[in-house]
């Protein structure tokens, strides 16, 4: 259930994470061509930070040896924590504990690109656990770098194209929240489809179909159990169908909708947090040394 074609994506600030992938449109041979994987909370800024070189928050691997275009970056990490140990696995495929039994990863194959050969371990990574669990998009940010995956992507995880937007403005997310409330709460039943019991403090516990048209009314751990029956020996689904509609329904976007319903609003990262953060992986720091970034085991 893949998702393809073109989605311009509006995310909150302080609530968005991405491993991204550069490659080197500079005219020296030397360095056309070479790649780049980092991570970053704000994809715009981030490669302005890079094509303006070290002195202006870009990595020393990247100063003076662009300029850089960002091709891809892959989103929807639940946290930092869980994004930079993405970032290392693709940055040391031989290092990386589930990463170095696969054998085809240990060199780029003879006349192989740098970026076919970045491309080929992401591919072989979105399919080994944790991440192939992960509700993660896949965002193509150039469309001539765009190609077919070669192993198959799980069918729970999106594959777009088209730019992404950090935003703090409370009036952008408003229009999404108010969609989102909208065609959450026509037609809703006070009693669970699935275990027939009235559903207490619904604004809180009841979940619904993401098709607007579909009456699905039920307890989140109802549709929860529901889902799992397909996926025994986990706690979390990830996709399923809809009980009543049969509607493919991804977890990580219902639990997003009931986020947009109440009106919760995602605390923002102070600047002095975000600076830090920035320190840690956006910089040479995280990204250029290996003796630092091994300390975040995978």
């Amino acid at each position: 259930m893949n998702t393809y074609g073109d989605r311009e994506a509006l995310a909150q600030k302080g609530h968005f994470y991405g491993v991204y992938l550069l490659c080197s449109q500079s005219v020296d041979v030397r360095h056309r061509g070479k790649c780049y994987v980092g991570f970053t909370v704000n994809p715009k800024r981030r490669i302005r930070q890079h094509n303006r070189g070290s002195s202006f928050g870009g990595a020393k691997k990247t100063s003076k040896k662009g300029p850089w275009q960002m091709v891809m970056i892959v989103h929807g990490f639940p946290n930092k924590i869980v994004a930079l140990q993405f970032e290392w696995a693709w940055q040391q495929p031989t290092l990386s504990t589930r990463l170095k039994i696969f054998d085809d990863l240990r060199r780029k194959l003879p006349r192989e690109t740098h970026f076919d050969y970045n491309f080929r371990i992401v591919n072989r990574m979105l399919g080994v656990g944790p991440w192939h669990r992960l509700p993660l998009t896949v965002r193509w940010l150039e469309t001539d770098y765009e190609r077919e995956f070669q192993l198959p992507v799980p069918r729970h995880m999106r594959i777009v194209s088209g730019k992404v937007a950090i935003t703090a403005s409370q009036r952008a997310l408003a229009v999404k929240r108010t969609a989102a409330a909208a065609a959450a709460t026509a037609s809703w039943s006070s009693e669970c489809h699935l275990c027939m019991q009235r559903i207490e403090n619904p604004e809180r516990t009841r979940f619904g179909c993401l098709n607007a048209s579909c009456c699905l009314s039920c307890h989140m751990l109802c549709l929860a159990s529901y889902l799992l029956d397909a996926q025994p020996g986990q706690y979390l689904p990830i996709v399923g169908n809809c009980p009543l509609c049969e509607t493919p329904l991804i977890w990580a976007e219902l639990l997003e909708r009931k986020r947009f319903e109440q009106g919760v609003q995602i605390q923002r990262e102070d600047e002095s947090e975000e600076e830090d953060r920035d320190e840690l992986s956006d910089c040479p720091v995280m990204d250029s040394d290996v003796e630092h970034i091994c300390e975040l085991s995978d």
